[in-house]
């Protein structure tokens, strides 16, 4: 088994939630206003309560089988082969979830600062620092994610306060957007924009038992559901929802708009600096996490080794979408609102199935005996 390291709530959080919040500087907002309108900022809301009671559900299947991973789980509960075939669909979504966020960051990239860049380049060196990132561990991620954190919860700050001269309130009726049915509706389906929480279930060896699990996994979610719902309300406020539904990052139009005078405006350059950051950390955790989970499912000592066999299956994910049109619509829509079917979804699986089976801790319970 790979030696993780230990690290505290602090940067558990600051890890976690780096990486739920990341997608509010991506095309998040824009689809979730375009969806349900002016109920979009607590649409986002219903989606992160929903998924508060699916990773309850999951952690009681992490609190019977103490100091155990997700993968050491599966292979407990439903066997090594079957246990095995789960652990491959996670590598294999945390390898398209990487491939599709390093395409959508590319293409806005290209969208709004270098426009005459070749992809390919962007692509390289992107995946070069996530490589780096991954080489020293989770541990490391996790401690360079609390340092950015900070740097990010500053950012976002200084851009949703900062342009107050044109919000409007009014912006934000009706209350109802397209209807309650169709918030609700979507609501559920977008649960998975807050699934990556289950990465918790994964390196649950680096923290310290269930308790601080569970204690980092609801305060993750109640604070990235918070974090992008005021960002949809400032987006709404700013753009109204037709204008919010088409812009391709609302937050970095925000920033554009910054003007108190002649000497602060046109701040995008904070923008960039908080969003580089969080793609970072978003990116190398969920390809660090494919390495991780071949190797614990596999008994490779070692992840170093399959770093660059990693990072060619990832390119391969980029080059897959033709545009980003493409890769918003279908590629990056299959991660926000079908992916809860493979995070949340096999875990409870697995979980009804121990307690069907009796199982706990992985022995059989004495009633069974």
């Amino acid at each position: 088994m790979i030696k993780e390291g230990k690290f505290g709530t602090r940067e558990a959080v600051s890890l976690t939630t780096l990486v739920l919040i990341s997608k509010l500087f991506y095309t998040s907002i824009s689809v979730l206003i375009k969806t349900t309108s002016t109920s979009a900022w607590y649409t986002t809301l219903i989606s992160c309560i929903t998924s508060i009671i699916l990773f309850l559900c999951v952690s009681q299947l992490i609190r019977r089988y103490p100091n155990k991973n997700l993968v050491q789980i599966f292979d407990l509960v439903v066997g090594r082969f079957i246990g095995k075939t789960l652990s491959l669909i996670f590598i294999a979504y945390f390898i398209f979830y990487s491939g599709a966020t390093i395409r959508e960051f590319v293409e806005m990239l290209i969208a709004y600062i270098l426009p005459y860049t070749q992809p390919s380049i962007i692509l390289v060196v992107f995946l070069g620092v996530v490589i780096a990132y991954s080489y020293v561990g989770i541990e490391g991620i996790a401690r360079m994610a609390y340092i950015g954190f900070f740097c990010v919860v500053v950012g976002l700050i200084t851009i949703l306060v900062l342009p107050y001269k044109l919000y409007d309130v009014s912006n934000l009726t009706p209350i109802g957007g397209y209807g309650i049915k169709v918030a609700f509706t979507m609501g559920l389906w977008r649960t998975s924009a807050y699934s990556e929480v289950i990465i918790l279930a994964f390196i649950i060896n680096c923290l310290h038992g269930y308790e601080q699990f569970k204690k980092v996994g609801l305060i993750s979610l109640i604070l990235s559901g918070i974090v992008i719902s005021i960002g949809t309300a400032c987006s709404l406020m700013a753009f109204e929802y037709t204008q919010g539904s088409e812009n391709l990052s609302s937050l970095f139009q925000l920033s554009r708009v910054i003007y108190l005078s002649r000497f602060l405006q046109r701040i995008e350059s904070i923008f960039i600096f908080i969003w580089v950051i969080a793609s970072i950390i978003n990116v190398s955790v969920t390809f660090y996490l494919a390495i991780s989970i071949f190797c614990k499912a596999f008994n490779i000592p070692r992840h170093r080794p399959c770093l660059l066999p990693f990072a060619y299956l990832t390119f391969m994910v980029t080059l897959m979408p033709k545009n980003i049109s493409e890769a918003t619509e279908i590629y990056i829509t299959l991660i926000r609102q079908y992916s809860m079917i493979i995070t949340y979804f096999i875990p409870i699986l697995v979980l009804l199935i121990a307690i069907v089976r009796g199982e706990k801790g992985g022995k059989v319970t004495s009633e069974k005996s």
